[in-house]
């Protein structure tokens, strides 16, 4: 079976890629199956000529999806020869390193690249909710970059109040939630997140450094203080390629504790 070939239904130009060029469709397809491992470093790829006439393609769509997988390393090209799968590029980060630098408070691996900080701003609707909230907000947009690699936007409001209690450019060597629970952790109750899969837009493939369309897995956090105001809300967007999420919980409190689901989750049905 030729690893390349589109399936019976090809993906190209069909109502999943609505709206994507179709260059990058193909390219998305062929770094799929690269990252699979169902292209290995060293295999020779079809011609131009051969990949257009399997999906049905112009011969410039398939240059360019080539010259895109070139660019991120994944293809090689030598004249005369062909085209040939690279061997996978270095992200320069261990695994297990990666995954306590997203999951732990205290990761200390982490370089924070401040964007754009602004201070007594008021709470977005979106993230308010309708709860109850602080008079304004200190707003942190910063991206969190290891093993020279970025994988995660950030774009957090702290209580003024609360972001007062934080050392001097506290967030530009820590992460927030290991500011809170050291400077204000009595002051703190309960978290609420919301965990979301969407493709990467132009702007987040350009600050996390991945193609377009890319999954990415976007998360939103809020942290409610002892009196129900919500202390911090912020957006968190993930490089799909560098995202786990580790979570461990009793059994019975998983299976049953529906105190573990954010109230909208709760106002649905049981069967919905």
């Amino acid at each position: 079976m030729n690893p390349t070939a589109p399936p019976p239904s090809s993906p190209i130009g069909g109502e999943h890629g609505a709206g994507v060029t179709q260059y990058l469709q193909l390219a998305s397809v062929l770094r799929h199956r690269i990252t699979h491992g169902e292209l290995q470093s060293g295999q020779q790829l079809p011609t131009v000529a051969q990949l257009a006439a399997d999906y049905k393609l112009a011969r410039v769509t398939v240059r360019q999806a080539y010259g895109v997988l070139a660019r991120e390393g994944l293809l090689t090209s030598q004249r005369g020869r062909g085209t040939f799968v690279s061997a996978q590029p270095s992200t320069g980060a261990d695994p297990l390193l990666l995954r306590n630098a997203i999951n732990d408070p205290r990761a200390r691996d982490i370089r924070f690249d401040i964007l754009e900080q602004r201070r007594q701003q008021p709470l977005p609707e979106g993230l308010a909710r309708g709860g109850a909230t602080y008079a304004d907000y200190a707003f942190i947009r910063k991206i969190h970059v290891h093993g020279g690699e970025p994988f995660c936007l950030v774009e957090i409001h702290v209580a003024s109040e609360i972001h007062a209690l934080f050392p001097p450019d506290g967030e530009q060597h820590h992460k927030i939630a290991y500011l809170l629970d050291t400077y204000a952790a009595d002051r703190m109750h309960k978290v609420q997140q919301t965990l979301t899969v969407a493709p990467a837009d132009l702007l987040l493939a350009q600050y996390l450094r991945c193609s377009f369309a890319t999954p990415i897995a976007h998360m939103e956090r809020r942290i409610f203080d002892t009196q129900g105001r919500i202390a911090l809300a912020g957006r968190f967007w993930y490089r799909g390629d560098r995202f786990v999420s580790d979570v461990e919980m009793p059994f019975d409190t998983w299976a049953n504790y529906h105190g573990a689901l954010i109230p909208e989750a709760l106002a649905l049905p049981p069967n919905a």
